[in-house]
This record gives C-alpha cells, sequence and structure tokens, in this order.
C-alpha cells in the first residue's frame, strides 16, 4: 500500500510542477517488487518524464519518457488510463524530439538530425497504432525534412523513403523537394519517377527554372530532346494564342541552343545552333505581339541578342594585335553594337514593366529582372551613358 501510494505521491506531485519530488516518489516505485511490474507505474513515470523533457527541451528524456509509455502499454494494453492521459504527453514527447531535430538540421549536423527525425515518426507510428482514441497527424513539413537531412547525410535510402512520401503527400512548402527527388531518381535510372518528379515540381513551382532546366536534362540524357519540341510546338499549334505556352517554348528552345554545363557554365554551342535561336527569336517575338509589356519575353529577347553580340565579342578579343584594326575587327564590332542596340530597347521595356509592378515580384521575377539591370547597366557602359548606369546601379541596389 506504501508503494502504490508513492505512485498517487508522484501523480499528484506532477500536477503541482514539484517534478523533482514527483520523479523521486516514481524512482521508488519503480524500484519496488510490489509495484515495478505495474502499468500505472510506467505511465506516470513516463508522464514525469515527458514534463521534464519538454521543460529542458530534451530528446533524451522526452525518448525515456516514449519507452516508459511503451512499458505501460505491454504490461496492459488496454489500460484506461491510458486513454485519458497519454495523449498530450505522447504529442509532446513526439514534438520534443521533432524539434530537437530541427536544431540539428539548423546547425547542419545532418546524422543527428535525421535520428531525431526517424524517432519522431517511430513514435507517430507506435502510438497511433494504439487506436486510443487519438492520432498524431502527419506532418509533411517534417517529413519533407526527414529526407532533406537524410539525403545531406548521405543517407540516399532513407532520402528517397522520406521525399517520395512527401510528394505524395504533395507537399508545397519547398521546391527543393521536387529539385532532390528527382535528382535521386535520376541516380537510380528511374526515368519514370524522374520525370513525373520534374513534371509535378513544375505544376507546383511554374515560375521556378529549375523545372524547366531539369525537364530539359531529362529529354537531353534519354536522347528525345526532339519528342520534346515536337510535343511543344503541337501545344503552340492547338493554342496559339497561349502566351505561357509560347514563351515556355520559346526559352526551352533558347536553352538548348545556349547549354550549360553542370555548373553553370557556357557549353559548345549545338550544331543546329542558328536554327534553333531563329525558333527562339520567333516564338518571343510571337508573345510579344500577343502582349508586348510582357517583362520576361521582352528581357529573354533582350538576351538573346545580347548574348549572340557576347559570342562575337569574344571573337573579337581572341583576335590578335594586329589583326585589331583588320577589316574582320570592324565587321566583329559592326556585330556587337548591331546586336547590342537591338538589344538595348527590350531590356528598356522589361525594365519598365518589372519596375511597374516592383512591389509584386516573386524569387523568380527579381532574379530575371536583377539579370535585366546587369544588362542594361552593361550596355549603358559601352554607349558611355554614365547617367543611366547610376540609374540602373540605385535600382540594384534597391532590388538588394
Amino acid at each position: 500500500m506504501a508503494q502504490r501510494a508513492k505512485v498517487s505521491s508522484a501523480d499528484e506531485n506532477l500536477k503541482k510542477q514539484d517534478l523533482e519530488k514527483a520523479k523521486a516518489d516514481i524512482d521508488a516505485a519503480l524500484q519496488n517488487e510490489k509495484t515495478k511490474n505495474d502499468a500505472k507505474t510506467w505511465l506516470v513515470n513516463g508522464k514525469i518524464l515527458e514534463a521534464m523533457g519538454t521543460k529542458q527541451k530534451s530528446a533524451a528524456l522526452a525518448l525515456e519518457a516514449y519507452t516508459s509509455f511503451k512499458k505501460a502499454l505491454e504490461i496492459d494494453p488496454k489500460m484506461k488510463e491510458a486513454i485519458l492521459e497519454m495523449s498530450g504527453p505522447m504529442f509532446n514527447v513526439y514534438a520534443t524530439i521533432a524539434n530537437a531535430g530541427y536544431g540539428f538540421l539548423n546547425e547542419q549536423k545532418w546524422d543527428s538530425s535525421v535520428v531525431d527525425f526517424k524517432h519522431a515518426f517511430e513514435i507517430a507510428d507506435y502510438y497511433n497504432s494504439k487506436n486510443l482514441g487519438t492520432t498524431i497527424p502527419t506532418d509533411t513539413a517534417l517529413t519533407f525534412y526527414t529526407g532533406y537531412a537524410a539525403n545531406m547525410a548521405n543517407k540516399k535510402d532513407d532520402a528517397l523513403t522520406f521525399l517520395k512520401k512527401a510528394a505524395d503527400l504533395q507537399f508545397k512548402g519547398e521546391p527543393a523537394l521536387y529539385v532532390v527527388l528527382g535528382q535521386l531518381y535520376e541516380e537510380k535510372g528511374d526515368q519514370a519517377n524522374w520525370l513525373k518528379t520534374i513534371e509535378q515540381g513544375k505544376a507546383l513551382f511554374p515560375k521556378d527554372k529549375r523545372f524547366n532546366d531539369m525537364e530539359m536534362a531529362f529529354y537531353s540524357k534519354t536522347g528525345k530532346t526532339n519528342e520534346l519540341l515536337s510535343m511543344l510546338e503541337k501545344k503552340m499549334a492547338d493554342n496559339p494564342n497561349d502566351e505561357a505556352a509560347i514563351l515556355d517554348y520559346a526559352i526551352r528552345v533558347d536553352n538548348l541552343a545556349n547549354p550549360r554545363d553542370e555548373k553553370g557554365n557556357d557549353a559548345p554551342k549545338p550544331a543546329n545552333y542558328e536554327e534553333l535561336i531563329g525558333k527562339a527569336e520567333g516564338a518571343y517575338k510571337k508573345v510579344l505581339t500577343l502582349n508586348a509589356s510582357d517583362a520576361t519575353a521582352n528581357f529573354q529577347l533582350g538576351a538573346l541578342y545580347f548574348n549572340k553580340a557576347v559570342v562575337f565579342n569574344k571573337q573579337l578579343n581572341d583576335l590578335d594585335s594586329k589583326q585589331q584594326t583588320s577589316s574582320k575587327a570592324k565587321e566583329l564590332q559592326g556585330k556587337v553594337e548591331g546586336l547590342m542596340n537591338q538589344a538595348l530597347p527590350f531590356f528598356e521595356k522589361a525594365d519598365a514593366s518589372f519596375t511597374a509592378k516592383a512591389s509584386s515580384l516573386d524569387a523568380s521575377d527579381k532574379q530575371t529582372y536583377e539579370s535585366c539591370l546587369y544588362a542594361l547597366q552593361k550596355i549603358y557602359a559601352i554607349k558611355n551613358q554614365t547617367a543611366k548606369v547610376e540609374e540602373v546601379k540605385k535600382k540594384l541596389d534597391a532590388l538588394k
């Protein structure tokens, strides 16, 4: 009776938040033959450890609490007190351990983060399997970050498991989910899921340029680039006034004409460069006939001419000192200046459009606008238009 009174006393001291006395009482009960195998003793011990763990933000104490709750249910799977008293404490245990995982995530301690996150999922799965009247809901963000941390820790199997689950739950908090998951499927050679993940990411984050790049890489690496272009051209033919579809096609063909390696550096131009760049130019112009103020189309068309100018400028710079005054040099210089002049009005229109909606630009638009301003700054500098260079610099500073 005295030892059972210790369990009751521990529970009462817990209610009073006198955790030190509560733990001393329950430890005494756990050491006594009469009460150490009693489900109620382990339940109260779990509640006390949970309270201590929550207060101290200690994952170790929270795990001890979880072990104690499990022991209580092993002794008496149908104990009435569990239904009434375990729900809140078990959720707190889960939350404390998950939060510890987030702490390690912020410190980039990937392995420790994965350990805590997986413990949190174990706790949720265990509690939910006991049918105690409530459940711990699935946290899609936690699912994603577990996979993300696992990938950073080079635990590829765990990463794939959790990231796939997060994608199945249509987690919309981080486009990185679909970027990393796509890369994992690519590494496994799973073409069907690789493409499916890219398409899912593109649908959820239509302005994130990475998914267009990933899609182009998929079709290129699988030898299906022509298949993609045919599909996009059919889509345009079926929807001749679909501004977004035409712009999407133009950007893709432009990227094919100006490929980059995995580090983002310029790669050699394809043999059909002129054909591709002509298709891109025509599509950009088509967009602008539909919407003359489209900021992205104006920027992209300006960039197309600007990039061609850069190619000729490189050829000019590669000439030796004797050739710098030759007719070839003059021809190249003329092409550079002509293309810069051709690009300028489109950059200026893009600048005006972006400026008009400066307060509502998303991250992707800001990145495009920044590129536009850098190009304008360079052209104005070449033209010795100092005042305009300073004006653009102020806009760049404000954007940053």
